[in-house]
């Protein structure tokens, strides 16, 4: 081999593990970033009713308004009931077709009771026939 081909192939090399040490220390610290907290991020204020219909009306634009974003959400809670994962998920009434499914933090803990109204913030997730929000919580008054 070359001189001139070895020093490439050296070169070569040590810009590939470049590139896979920056790609790993990426990766690890897109995998420990923390969780936002919830309880202290100022929230968008919406109606359970005019949520769903929103995203019913068209679910770009109401993406691009809610997904990713916290949210205080208002309604009258219909449902609770529990995930395959032990967690507690509040039902609140939208339209017809759809609802607002509030998956709530394991620590949170509550005394609802359905046909009540009530309020919660979470992170909005998407539409899937229902709104879904995760890491929720009650809001104190």
């Amino acid at each position: 081999m070359s001189q001139r081909r070895r020093k490439t192939w050296t070169w070569i090399m040590v810009t590939v593990l470049a590139l896979v040490i920056t790609a790993g220390y990426a990766a690890y610290r897109m995998y420990n970033k923390p969780h936002r907290d919830v309880q202290h991020i100022k929230p968008i204020p919406v109606a359970a009713m005019k949520l769903v219909s929103d995203y019913e009306a068209n679910e770009a634009r109401a993406n691009n308004e809610y997904l990713d974003k916290v949210l205080e959400v208002s309604g009258q809670l219909i449902e609770t009931t529990k995930n395959q994962q032990g967690e507690t998920i509040l039902v609140l009434d939208g339209t017809g077709m759809g609802t607002v499914r509030c998956t709530l933090e394991a620590s949170v803990q509550h005394d609802l009771k359905t046909k009540s109204p009530v309020t919660i913030r979470g992170i909005c997730t998407g539409y899937l026939t229902d709104v879904i929000l995760v890491r929720c919580i009650i809001p104190d008054k």
